[in-house]
């Protein structure tokens, strides 16, 4: 009876002491957000705050005088001419010459112009700003403003003391259209507002990092929720601030894909909304918003352009992709089908389609991180690198693609090194994952070979390791035929036109009729690019059209001292419940080797037939993008070194996770709020 009472009271002591630590965690998660929610509305203050003490005849919104002229470099004067001093002309002005402008004179504080214009096209402008700068002297600054065809009023960041300004309408990206633009009218706008997207930036970091810390014993013991804290955080900013227009790679061809793979029937639609998605002149890159105030215009004009009217036609667009393509576009899809069937305007249905591929991709390299055995703070390190979270964030495949390959490996290299039994659930979800990731890119399906390798230890019998890896060498046939088989047996006379006088069967011809000249291009070619897109700028630190982030050192730096320090075996429990240490065998690092050498080749290969001109003795169309699902690997690999290091594991993997929340947070507003939102 004694012992009886003695283990109730364990039981209920463990039960108010685990009540204890929620309560404990609950209250710490207050205060992280009640931190976020303080920092984020000081740093609103502190923005606002210049405009809220400025003089108030200078202070809202006021019209300001200008003149139509041409313009004259040698009135752009700079330095202190009353005394002598000036500066040598910047030789771009020199292009301006002679070229129609329009010339206003605010002298004093313009935090932002606002431009009435009429246009029959996308309307550009370039403009420069003669202000004074810290030091007295006049200075001369330049920003570019492109805008869509479909909007007439533009918002245009200055935040400078300007003396003169000259708006220098510039030909268009649609020669279809004429370029007909004319200002109509200028504001200065002195306004405080309220930034939802620097708040909810701000907001998000602190909360990151706080949870990072706070929970700091908790994630260092399992990586995937330093992932899940850091991917949700910036990817909710990310997508929320991005610009509605295209500004990933091919987001428009993808947009379409995905809006036409219709199950709800017809729906009304109208021109607009068509050409919008189907990557007309309404969508074109480099055609986004600049600043808060003009986010909001676009956001309010193409869901007023998008709805269909009375005097559109109800219409039923059916349409869809072929192939396996399709299934990349699955979770969107649902999105949008749910989108159409609720009636939700075009500017919400995008950000949705967003953020739905951004909890797709978060959610599973969640599940791969926490299946790895080892290389958990590698793969979270990769994934959370700028251009894999900006492509999680735009609508594209290749978040599909990068995402299911990590699942696919994760599980891959734990049946490598684990002492149990597999199970079909495990090698369901090993196939299942490369062949979902290769479906739309099927040069990455190699990888699957790596199955056929499996030890023999883990199988049931002979049997069960027969049939498993005769599915395997199975799948990769199937999804390798559909790569492999047109290319060789029924070459198009086409291929892709973006790339000039392309064609499938000619690019085969030349190759087959110089194969060794053709490997000598091909690894030459491979050799020249391998530090760019395989650890550079091009591979983990670019966002397409909003260009090239500066952090590129900081990950190189990061990504190999992550690799070196990391342990140089893996711990894996076997079927006593014992943990067994294990190295990774040499025979396996050169098949890994292997074949992310074969997979390069096949990139190279494929973009060469498809994209190239043909003969050309340059191969074209090959994008750091694409190396980032070997990236893992390779690394993977180069982490069982002889480097030991007798770091508290806690402050290890919580600096890492902060190391990283540094680079994304940094990125998002390098590239995307100070650019595209302020």
């Amino acid at each position: 009876m004694r012992n009886i009472v003695k283990k109730s009271m364990k039981v209920i002591s463990q039960k108010e002491n685990g009540i204890i630590q929620i309560k404990g965690y609950i209250i710490r998660l207050v205060i992280v957000l009640a931190a976020g929610l303080f920092m984020a509305s000081a740093v609103e203050l502190f923005c606002n705050i210049k405009l809220m003490r400025l003089p108030s005849d200078i202070k809202g919104v006021q019209n300001i005088s200008f003149e139509k002229t041409v313009f004259d470099a040698s009135d752009l004067t700079e330095g202190d001419p009353e005394n002598g001093l000036e500066y040598r002309p910047h030789e771009e002005y020199l292009t301006y010459q002679g070229m129609e402008c329009y010339y206003l004179e605010p002298d004093g504080y313009v935090n932002k112009l606002v431009l009435d214009y009429k246009n029959a096209s996308a309307a550009y402008f370039d403009i420069i700003v003669l202000c004074e700068n810290r030091f007295g002297y006049l200075e001369s600054w330049t920003t570019k403003d492109n805008n869509p065809i479909y909007i007439s009023e533009s918002t245009v960041n200055i935040d400078k003391n300007a003396k003169a300004v000259w708006i220098i309408p510039k030909d268009n990206n649609t020669p279809q259209y004429d370029n007909d633009v004319e200002l109509l009218n200028v504001r200065i706008r002195n306004v405080a507002i309220f930034n939802h997207f620097r708040f909810l930036f701000v907001l998000l970091m602190v909360l990151c990092v706080g949870v990072i810390i706070v929970f700091r014993n908790a994630i260092s013991a399992h990586l995937e929720y330093g992932f899940l804290t850091v991917g949700l955080c910036a990817g909710i900013i990310f997508c929320l601030a991005m610009p509605l227009s295209r500004v990933g790679w091919d987001e428009e061809t993808h947009l379409r894909s995905v809006y036409w793979l219709d199950i709800t029937g017809s729906y009304e639609y109208n021109c607009f909304l068509h050409n919008y998605i189907d990557g007309g002149a309404e969508n074109l890159p480099f055609e986004y918003s600049t600043s808060y105030e003009e986010y909001q215009h676009v956001f309010d004009r193409v869901n007023e352009l998008s709805t269909p009217s009375e005097s559109d036609p109800a219409a039923s667009h059916h349409w869809g992709t072929s192939g396996f393509a399709t299934f990349s576009y699955f979770f969107m899809a649902i999105t949008c089908n749910i989108c159409k069937l609720a009636g939700v305007p075009f500017a919400y249905t995008y950000i949705l389609l967003r953020l739905t591929n951004m909890l797709m991709y978060v959610i599973v390299v969640f599940f791969a991180i926490r299946k790895l055995p080892k290389g958990k703070l590698i793969m979270s390190a990769i994934a959370l690198m700028p251009t894999p979270m900006y492509l999680a964030c735009t609508i594209s495949y290749d978040t599909v693609v990068t995402g299911f390959l990590f699942l696919g490996m994760s599980y891959i290299f734990y049946l490598m090194f684990t002492e149990k039994k597999i199970t079909w659930w495990e090698y369901l979800v090993f196939v299942g994952a490369m062949a979902y990731g290769s479906s739309r890119k099927s040069i990455y399906i190699p990888f699957i070979l790596l199955g056929v390798f499996l030890p023999h230890r883990i199988f049931k019998d002979k049997k069960q390791e027969k049939i498993m890896k005769a599915g395997i060498v199975l799948v990769l046939l199937v999804i390798l035929s559909t790569f492999v088989l047109p290319a060789i047996f029924s070459p198009s006379a086409e291929g892709d036109l973006r790339g000039g006088t392309t064609s499938h069967a000619g690019q085969m011809s030349a190759v087959f009729s110089n194969p060794v000249g053709y490997a000598a291009l091909l690894l030459s070619t491979m050799w020249q690019h391998l530090w760019d897109f395989g650890i550079g700028t091009p591979a983990l630190d670019f966002m397409a059209y909003l260009g090239a982030g500066s952090m590129t050192y900081v990950i190189v730096i990061y990504l190999v001292a992550v690799t070196i320090t990391s342990e140089n075996t893996v711990y894996v429990q076997n079927d006593k419940k014992k943990w067994i240490a294990q190295g990774m065998p040499v025979w396996l690092k050169a098949m890994i080797y292997f074949l992310v050498f074969g997979v390069m080749c096949l990139i190279w290969t494929s973009m060469y037939i498809s994209y190239t001109e043909v003969g050309k003795t340059t191969m074209a169309g090959v994008q750091g993008r694409y190396y980032i699902p070997l990236l893992f690997p390779v690394l993977f690999t180069l982490s069982f070194n002889k480097v030991n290091t007798n770091w508290n594991r806690v402050r290890y993997n919580m600096t890492c996770m902060l190391v990283s929340a540094f680079i994304i947070f940094y990125s998002i507003w390098e590239i995307l709020i100070r650019q595209c939102s302020l």
